[in-house]
């Protein structure tokens, strides 16, 4: 009986410790993308698609040859994602912050990464390299990436969709990439 009068206290406790710690007010929306996979398109025709763990494509190029690559993301009824939408202005026009602390004008890019430096070459808008892990990143509301085939071989790149210095969406499966002769 004393054990489940003790018990009460404690469970109201965590149960409003919960309440407050899961509110969110209509200010506080936290703006991140709801991926459930992406289509890479080359000349407005689709490659790729990467939706809920299947796949379908890839990416293929000869050695020299050079593809301009632009990635949509889509949810989780294969509709695309509008990152304009998701980034919305305050009554004055200007941009918000997040609760999070990071401006949405920040916008959303590309990392890719873990591909073979020998076989593919990757570029994107304005690259930000970090050398030593062979990743770049990218933050712009065109999302693209320019493929360059070095040598024959095949490799994968794994995509995520970058928001305020964290993934808002990670690939499942890497982009089979082949390069021929």
């Amino acid at each position: 009986m004393i054990k489940q009068l003790f018990m009460l206290p404690v469970l109201l406790l965590a149960l409003f410790v919960l309440l407050i710690a899961c509110g969110e007010g209509e200010d506080d929306e936290i703006i991140h993308a709801d991926a459930d996979g992406f289509i890479l398109m080359v000349d407005d025709e689709e490659i790729y698609r990467q939706f809920q763990g299947t796949e379908t494509g890839g990416i293929s190029l000869k050695v020299g040859d050079e593809l301009d690559v632009h990635v949509v993301f889509i949810d989780h009824d294969s509709n695309e994602i509008s990152f304009e939408a998701l980034v919305g202005e305050d009554d004055h026009g200007e941009e918000e912050d997040d609760d999070q602390g990071h401006d949405e004008d920040e916008g959303f890019g590309l990392a890719l990464s873990e591909y073979d430096s020998s076989i593919i070459e990757i570029h994107l808008p304005e690259d930000h390299e970090d050398e030593d892990e062979g990743e770049e990143e990218h933050h712009d509301e065109e999302l693209t990436f320019e493929v360059i085939g070095l040598r024959a071989g095949q490799t994968g790149i794994k995509l995520q969709l970058l928001h305020g210095g964290h993934a808002d969406f990670t690939a499942a499966l890497p982009i089979p990439v082949t390069v021929s002769p």
